[in-house]
């Protein structure tokens, strides 16, 4: 494809003109799409960027008061390869599927995405920081329907206005659409993009003739009930068994480019357990958040430095789980300030004697600004204050986001009650070569331990990395080649320092990997010594009906911090992934970590397996069987979940846990939790 096509198409505009009769969301091209407008220029990013696509793609888009309706026209010279499945929601795995991307408040840096695939299986997300970041958590309100034809597939969407916040008086955003084609493994975009970027929301068309009327309330309301089984052993050996029915509330109000938020006795109980972990390290493993209040909007507090780390409220202690009583957050826009914040109050818990938790009030506010064109600073405050002063923590930091298309520098300040941090990192890929570098200093006395997560606490750690990069050469669709240095050093000790040679092929053929190789320098427990470090990651073509996915670290020397004692030590994870057909797949997740004694015999090889079942009854209702079986605690894990979503943001959903304790080699049937959970959503 020649520039000056290239540059036309960077340029592209379509209209969303109003239509008098709404299409009907049913998998069909009707003659109502006929008055809609259309775009049909698509440009490969992968594997030939700016080539035009190897099949047809057209996409319809008009609208009425209320909604967005968008049409997906593909055409596939072989359509009986289309990669099929009906996987969970906001869950892909390289099938066939088109998307839409909306930047509502001409930022150039946020945006909603829509994706749907050629099962009919919806994902969303709202991406940040140009396209780097994405949250694929938030889930919105929207409709659509799928059907395969002789001579490809049909895709239609209905979003409506309300669902999407948006910057008051614009009447063009952002706007961008793609295909996957998963027989060529090839994407396709209508807005051109580039390979060494990926998404950038700052290279949307424009889409013309948003209408500038508030549409709804914008009202969501959103209760949820469940009745909670409980059935556990007692320091005695009695079986006791509970029920407990509860019921809660989460209200969402939407002000065009705000929205508020409110819970009340919210509903946190873990349908999905934390995956088990083996840690070795001296460094608390970071978890992943799964409650829907602390979900949404989640990127307007993100900051280098995680001064806000909401699995802090409502935490999980030795014995029991800290309740939440309510909380309320507001997030908005005005202009290019963006601003949020939260409050959650916990109730006091004693599960134990020797336990106690006061009643905490949390609290995280961020401001954040638009700067030159597509960069911003920011200010965040977080804190926790309670009954006991022993809880009592504050931190306000100050960060910069400074971004190109290509480059990007984020950097922050952090001051906790009695100590700072500071942090420093530079991404930049360029067609040819890539830097990657970081600086880190946590002060011995910075402490955000109850409302952050900050592990590496009098540490400064340093790195650069760079080296060429090249795509479409001979096999590969892919290399990167890097070589870099870095170390860390822990206050009043010496240095550690270390070089690194790394490569990572990405062939045509969709197998890939990464080889990594330390040689470096360490100190630990008034210990200096030398030390060599390999990580190993390999993965097969993720369009196939069996997958291998394999990543393997070993160090030759280091504290092991369980064992107390410097030896080598090792960890490995492997899974295997077996599509049986579109709906049934077989998931096998094997984890085990090797430890060394210091005379070099082994000390023990600890094994952790997750199988899994998945399968789909429906598009929307999914069975997963989970299993953790444990060698290195003893503590067996088995989960069934049962999930319908039977309209947007409303689900049930039917639990089954259980906890099998074979520390003794008895087989104990600990804890067994069965929950019922409804959540039903008021939209207007």
């Amino acid at each position: 494809m020649t520039l000056l096509l290239f540059l036309s198409l960077s340029l592209g505009s379509v209209s969303i003109p109003k239509v008098g009769v709404a299409p009907v969301i049913d998998g069909k091209i009707d003659s109502v799409w006929g008055y809609a407008d259309s775009v049909s220029e698509f440009v490969q990013i992968d594997p030939d960027e700016g080539e035009a696509a190897s099949e047809l793609t057209k996409v319809f888009i008009c609208r009425d008061d209320k909604n967005i309706y968008i049409a997906f026209k593909c055409f596939d010279v072989e359509p009986l390869s289309l990669n099929v499945k009906k996987v969970p929601r906001d869950y892909f795995d390289n099938e066939d599927n088109v998307a839409i991307l909306f930047d509502t408040f001409g930022d150039k840096t946020t945006a909603y995405e829509f994706m749907l695939n050629a099962a009919g299986v919806q994902y969303d997300e709202k991406l940040s920081e140009d396209g780097r970041a994405g949250d694929v958590s938030w889930d919105g309100v929207w409709y659509s329907s799928v059907k395969v034809t002789d001579y490809g597939y049909v895709a239609e969407i209905k979003i409506p206005f309300k669902t999407l916040r948006f910057k008051k008086g614009m009447d063009e955003w952002g706007v961008n659409f793609f295909r996957y084609i998963s027989r060529n493994n090839e994407s396709v975009t209508w807005a051109p993009l580039k390979q060494v970027e990926g998404i950038r929301v700052s290279r949307c068309g424009v889409l013309k003739g948003i209408p500038n009327t508030r549409q709804g309330l914008n009202l969501e309301v959103y209760p949820v009930g469940l009745v909670r089984y409980e059935s556990w052993k007692t320091l005695e050996d009695r079986d006791v068994l509970t029920c407990h029915p509860q019921a809660g509330l989460d209200v969402g109000w939407g002000f065009t480019s705000s929205q508020l938020s409110l819970t009340v006795l919210p509903d946190f109980a873990q349908i999905e357990a934390d995956p088990g972990t083996i840690n070795l390290s001296e460094y608390e493993p970071y978890l992943d958040e799964r409650r829907p209040f602390f979900i949404e909007s989640r990127e307007v507090f993100a900051a280098p430095i995680t001064l806000f780390y909401s699995r802090r409220i409502g935490k999980k202690l030795p014995e029991g789980e800290v309740p939440i009583l309510g909380g309320a957050k507001y997030t908005g826009a005005l202009g290019r300030v963006k601003f949020g914040m939260l409050s959650a109050y916990t109730d006091s818990i004693s599960p134990g004697e020797d336990w106690f938790e006061p009643r905490n009030l949390y609290s995280v506010g961020r401001v954040k600004m638009g700067v030159l064109k597509n960069s911003d600073i920011g200010f965040t405050y977080s804190g926790v204050s309670g009954d006991s002063s022993f809880n009592n923590q504050k931190a306000i930091g100050i960060d910069g986001m400074f971004r190109t298309r290509e480059l990007q520098l984020a950097t922050q300040v952090a001051k906790s009650d009695s100590g700072y941090a500071e942090e420093i990192a530079l991404n930049w890929y360029a067609r040819k070569f890539l830097v990657l570098a970081g600086y880190e200093n946590y002060d011995t006395s910075f402490d955000v331990g109850e409302i952050g997560f900050a592990p590496y606490v009098g540490y400064k750690i340093y790195s650069l990395m760079a080296g060429p990069q090249f795509f479409n050469k001979g096999p590969f669709r892919k290399f990167v080649a890097c070589a870099g240095a870095g170390g860390t050093k822990k206050a009043g000790n010496p240095s550690g320092n270390w070089i690194s040679v790394r490569a990572s092929p990405f062939f045509k053929n969709n197998y890939g990997g990464t080889v990594n190789v330390y040689k470096g320098k360490g100190y630990e427990m008034n210990r200096e010594y030398d030390y060599s470090r390999l990580h190993v990651s390999l993965y097969t073509d993720s369009r196939k009906a069996f997958v291998l996915y394999e990543d393997m670290w070993y160090k030759s020397f280091g504290f092991n911090y369980r064992r107390k004692y410097f030896a080598s030590t090792a960890t490995n994870d492997l899974i295997a992934d077996l599509k049986v057909n579109p709906s049934l797949s077989f998931l096998l997740d094997l984890s085990n970590t090797f430890e060394w004694r210091p005379s070099g015999d082994m000390e023990q090889i600890s094994w952790i397996l997750r199988p899994t079942m998945q399968y789909a009854l429906t598009k929307d209702m999914q069975l997963r069987i989970y299993a953790e079986p444990n060698t290195d605690t003893h503590i067996h894990q088995f989960n069934a979940l049962l999930s319908y979503n039977f309209r947007p943001k409303s689900w049930v959903f039917l639990a089954f846990n259980q906890t099998i304790d074979n520390v003794e080699d008895d087989m104990d049937m600990t804890d067994r939790v069965v929950v019922t959970k409804v959540r039903y959503l008021f939209f207007w």
